[in-house]
């Protein structure tokens, strides 16, 4: 039977409480582990990429600070539905202490406008930038003679010219198929052998299992949203104040 989980269940929930004397002098365990951790399957048989001069196995899509903050993923991936921001860039390079991928470019961001942006992105420290699928080859070949930082470009279906990316400069695959990623992933394994690929890991350990099996390096994540997290806390508070009524 397929074993489908939710986003939540992806996350392993870990506290540790501190004892009485690292409280008193402020003092945290050095290893204390995030709220939020990765499945253990991606740093054991994940072989990664580099960025930034770091081995990265997982990577976390969220531009959310306090999701940022509260995670142990090895890099962000700072990609979102609206124009590219140096703000934001420069905010999310500095707050985080883990490489940081900048989206520079896609369907709505071309030409010299993204361009712009990944000089900048390079200037402000990301370990990378990404590009989307529709995303120009011409432009890649603009931005790979300015900067020197690797490029990624996202791809979502497999009838795709790898080999045109691999020449106009991209460096590394990002494969968010959806249900069709591991058969993309299979698909590039022949088409530029040998190539540095991340891929979306999906709602289940099961296709995260899947990602790594068809030949991913990395694994994105989608982390759960405030809103989810929120809903189990205060699922916790409400059986509490039921509780103290009786």
């Amino acid at each position: 039977m397929k074993h489908e989980l939710n986003i939540m269940s992806i996350w392993e929930a870990e506290t540790k409480a501190l004892s009485f004397l690292q409280r008193l002098f402020f003092r945290r365990p050095k290893a204390t582990p995030k709220p939020l951790t990765t499945p253990k399957v991606i740093g054991e048989e994940c072989n990664g990429i580099m960025l930034g001069g770091k081995k990265v196995k997982s990577l976390l899509f969220s531009t959310d600070m306090a999701i940022i903050e509260n995670n142990d993923a090895d890099a962000i991936l700072a990609v979102y539905p609206f124009a590219p921001s140096p703000k934001i860039m420069e905010v999310l390079i500095n707050f985080s202490d883990k490489p940081v991928i900048c989206g520079v470019g896609g369907g709505l961001t071309q030409g010299k406008v993204a361009m712009e942006m990944a000089i900048q992105a390079e200037a402000l420290g990301a370990a990378a930038i990404i590009v989307n699928q529709p995303f120009k080859n011409k432009d890649i070949a603009s931005i790979r003679k300015k900067i020197k930082i690797p490029i990624i470009s996202s791809v979502s279906i497999a009838d795709f010219s790898f080999q045109d990316r691999v020449d106009a400069g991209v460096d590394i695959f990002h494969i968010t198929g959806g249900k069709n990623t591991d058969k993309i992933l299979e698909h590039i394994s022949y088409a530029v052998p040998g190539y540095p690929i991340m891929a979306t890991g999906g709602k289940s350990l099961e296709s995260i299992q899947n990602a790594i099996n068809s030949g991913a390096d990395a694994i994105v994540l989608n982390p759960p949203t405030s809103g989810e997290l929120f809903k189990s806390i205060m699922d916790g508070y409400r059986k509490g104040l039921d509780y103290l009524r009786h």
